[in-house]
């Protein structure tokens, strides 16, 4: 699958492309989120000031292979926003395409052009394949990754 990737916030049309990939994600992950939740995300993806942001991407002949959902918050640190990028996954067939550097450096645009002086996320740290990915484009940090309870589901 070669050819050139574009990447673009999702809008309205892309919603059945997105829930088909957000599905693969998931299936991958060997999740499974609720489609009431899933539906809760989109609205707040479709909400300028609703705090999740997806982008999609696309090969040349428009098919969807990617995206990357981002969320802003204030930082403390910083004064200003930061963006946490939630998930990014690209289909199996098209990785090694460029379509994961190309959602990254969209995710680091969205980053300059609302002023988050940072983007950070967490890599499965059994999965060597992505780390290797993720220190070509970042840096890693010391810290590990707590919650208050496991995911329902």
């Amino acid at each position: 699958m070669a050819g050139e990737v574009t990447v673009a916030r999702v809008t309205a049309a892309d919603r059945a492309d997105w829930e088909r990939l957000w599905q693969a994600w998931q299936d991958y992950m060997e999740g499974a989120v609720p489609m009431a939740v899933t539906a809760a995300s989109w609205r707040l993806m479709m909400c300028d000031d609703g705090g999740l942001t997806a982008l999609i991407a696309r090969m040349a002949v428009g098919t969807a292979v990617g995206f990357a959902n981002v969320s802003s918050t204030p930082f403390a640190w910083t004064g200003g926003p930061v963006l946490f990028l939630q998930d990014l996954f690209v289909q199996e067939e098209a990785r090694g395409a460029g379509v994961g550097e190309a959602l990254l450096r969209g995710v680091y645009d969205l980053a300059d052009e609302i002023g988050a002086s940072q983007v950070f996320w967490m890599v499965d740290e059994d999965n060597a394949r992505l780390q290797a990915f993720y220190a070509r484009h970042g840096i890693r940090t010391p810290y590990l990754r707590y919650m208050r309870r496991p995911w329902p589901w």
